[in-house]
């Protein structure tokens, strides 16, 4: 089976750092997670967008806390979701004071030909992601941004919407990973963004659905429900 994130590279995926395919290559069917564990040399965000930041605590999608030096961890997870669908989720949680969870899951969206990302535990906000591999490194970046209301997807307007660009790396000399993300607004500039460097290792997944969102039966952006 073809990992979600090989599937969208396609045939640059093998341009990748090995280190770099091994973690995010990984499919449901080995039965293993990535688990990085490392510090954010940096988490930033814009004073003016903390209020919308700190609704997304809510439902474990963004927060509101900066800082330097932050530990964190990051909980990658292959999986075949209620609905049948190659799935990935991705579980982060920061050090920060309090400390705070943001997860996401990714599913291939046929309709729209790239990967979809439902943000937080209810997927009601979700993104178009697109990934390139840039000299060895996997990049993403946030196209078309939804907001679901009674069960249907609405695309948001260019004001309310963001760009987000996240790169992942390999670094050869410090031996582990390196991580830098931002996410601006065409208003606000950056709203929010990390820079941190992470070791990682591949652990047997438990397979315990109960600590995954409950995305089931969600049609994605394009989908007919």
């Amino acid at each position: 089976m073809t990992g979600l994130f090989e599937r969208e590279v396609g045939p640059a995926w093998r341009t990748l750092h090995p280190r770099v395919r091994e973690r995010y290559g990984l499919t449901a069917g080995e039965g293993h997670e990535a688990v990085g564990v490392g510090r954010m040399t940096d988490l930033a965000r814009h004073p003016l967008a903390v209020p919308a930041l700190w609704l997304g605590t809510l439902d474990d999608f963004l927060f509101p806390e900066g800082g330097t030096d932050v530990p964190f961890t990051i909980v990658t997870e292959p999986f075949v979701d209620c609905d049948g669908n190659e799935a990935l989720t991705l579980r982060r949680r920061f050090e920060t004071s309090p400390p705070r969870t943001f997860v996401d899951t990714l599913r291939w969206n046929p309709a729209r030909g790239c990967l979809t990302d439902l943000f937080g535990h209810r997927g009601h906000v979700a993104a178009d992601v697109h990934v390139d591999a840039e000299d060895g490194a996997l990049a993403l970046s946030i196209g078309t941004q939804w907001l679901r209301i009674g069960g249907r997807y609405l695309a948001l307007p260019s004001p309310l919407s963001v760009d987000g660009r996240l790169r992942d790396w390999y670094d050869d000399e410090a031996d582990r990973f390196r991580v830098a993300a931002s996410i601006t607004n065409p208003l606000l500039g950056r709203v929010f963004g990390y820079d941190g460097a992470f070791e990682n290792e591949l652990r047997p997944s438990d397979g315990d659905a109960t600590a995954r969102p409950a995305l089931g039966g969600i049609a994605l952006p394009g989908e007919t429900a």
